[in-house]
């Protein structure tokens, strides 16, 4: 039976989004892409020098550590082929290897760092140009600082290297 109440048939809403607000929603999204994409490419940059300038100087810490650790001469010197030194006019970034000399003479490399990733440029002065040595006592022999500039961009790190044979970086 019917009581009198008026059927009202409802109206069912769905639960998505209209065309117009999904539009809005894609247009705000890539307004702040492309605001953030000059940032990025800042922040991956700087990412790629603090990356190389890290693997570089923790190597030259490890080559001062086991000279004095072994008591004798310790080399990191750029190498393209992960054998031998390289004394062409290419940078770090190459990639660098870390040995020193047994009782025999011959070469026993420690540890092999391969080229740097992205575009990074590590170009030392004239007293590590090539490579830096380290005697039993931790000291480089003969030298003065010696300094590494990396680059990627417009982003700067230098690589310090003291007489005393400790390392410290100081970005620009």
């Amino acid at each position: 039976m019917y009581s009198g109440e008026k059927c009202v048939r409802s109206r069912r809403h769905s639960g998505g989004f209209t065309l117009l607000e999904l539009l809005t929603v894609l247009s705000v999204i890539g307004i702040l892409v492309v605001i953030a994409m000059p940032s990025f490419g800042s922040f991956a940059q700087s990412s790629q020098v603090g990356s190389a300038v890290h693997d570089l100087v923790s190597s030259f810490n490890y080559a001062r550590n086991e000279a004095i650790t072994r008591g004798t001469l310790v080399t990191v010197c750029k190498s393209s082929d992960a054998q031998t030194c390289d004394t062409s006019n290419t940078g770090w970034q190459q990639g660098w290897i870390i040995y020193y000399l047994n009782d025999s003479g011959a070469m026993q490399i420690l540890r092999v760092y391969g080229p740097s990733s992205g575009p990074v440029t590590m170009e030392g002065n004239f007293h590590v140009r090539n490579r830096v040595r380290y005697q039993a006592s931790g000291f480089m022999p003969g030298v003065s600082n010696g300094t590494i500039i990396a680059l990627s961009g417009d982003r700067q790190v230098n690589i310090i290297i003291s007489t005393t044979g400790r390392v410290r970086t100081q970005r620009m």
